[in-house]
């Protein structure tokens, strides 16, 4: 697929970190339709993350489960949430977020296998079913995700205990929502040893940006729209931290982290903060870090 795939963000990243052949050549990988074990993958999953963009342009990641069965494909390029078979926080912003812009991203990630499936499209409702209509879906690299087998299991909340420097010191995965500046957004995660993330004052967040598939999907966003987003999960109980505000991304700076050598890194500046018990049906096993982990 031709590199013009990209949008000026994207490319413009890619040019400054040296990686634009990397890139093109990467983009192959990227489709507008979800076929073969992809598919199977996609319907085997109970717990997905998405990005939603709330009436004011900003930024959300939050986390949705399900029964089995709860998001599937009715063709190749449209798929479906039943609403019937939610069982995380209905509260959650994400669902007044899609009743305002349609731009949706998605995130399936089986963190036991590190296999993950990117979605990005648009959202409409029928009834009981919300339906997403493909613009893009690829299959993302296994770097930097920490095993874990989660699974279901009621679990009590301890509400939201801790504050934000409490949560990062123990954090070794973030959830994040971008979009570009035509609504489209997108779900990523980042992964690395516990403390990877730099808390630089009470409202800002430093993180680096790892070696990865060169094509700069989240970072070109943030290039062109600052507006982002994080969701912190405690994988033990469901309880959630969303954070909304904006990115702005450093390329070939001194981080004052560790960068596994690629001298990126963005900072979070903190406008909106919401806690919730998103995820309290399920808990995990942790397994282990990724060999990736600089």
């Amino acid at each position: 697929m031709a590199s013009s795939i990209f949008h000026r963000g994207e490319k413009y990243i890619q040019r400054e970190s040296g990686e634009s052949a990397m890139a093109s050549r990467n983009a192959a990988m990227i489709s507008d339709k979800i076929t073969g074990s992809s598919a199977m993958f996609l319907q085997e999953q109970q717990v997905i993350y998405a990005a939603s963009v709330d009436a004011e342009g900003g930024l959300w990641a939050s986390v949705l489960s399900g029964s089995k069965g709860f998001i599937s494909l009715s063709d190749h390029q449209h798929l479906t949430i039943n609403l019937s078979l939610i069982l995380s926080d209905r509260s959650d912003i994400f669902w007044t977020n899609i009743t305002e812009k349609s731009g949706i991203g998605l995130l399936c990630i089986d963190m036991v296998s590190r296999r993950r499936l990117r979605i990005n499209g648009r959202i409409s409702r029928n009834g009981d079913l919300l339906v997403i209509r493909i613009c893009q879906v690829y299959s993302v690299c296994p770097k930097y995700i920490q095993r874990r087998d989660l699974f279901y299991d009621r679990v009590n909340p301890t509400n939201n205990a801790g504050d934000l420097k409490d949560w990062l010191s123990r954090t070794d995965t973030i959830f994040v929502a971008s979009a570009d500046d035509q609504g489209n957004a997108d779900m990523s995660n980042r992964g690395g040893n516990i403390g990877f993330i730099q808390l630089k004052d009470e409202r800002t967040l430093r993180i680096p940006d790892y070696p990865g598939n060169s094509m700069f999907n989240t970072l070109g966003n943030f290039y062109v729209n600052p507006p982002a987003g994080i969701l912190l999960l405690d994988f033990t109980n469901g309880e959630t931290i969303q954070l909304s505000g904006r990115a702005i991304v450093h390329v070939n700076e001194e981080a004052g982290i560790e960068t596994g050598g690629t001298e990126r890194f963005w900072d979070f500046s903190i406008d909106q903060v919401l806690r919730g018990n998103s995820l309290t049906l399920f808990t995990s096993r942790f397994i282990d870090f990724s060999p990736y982990n600089p």
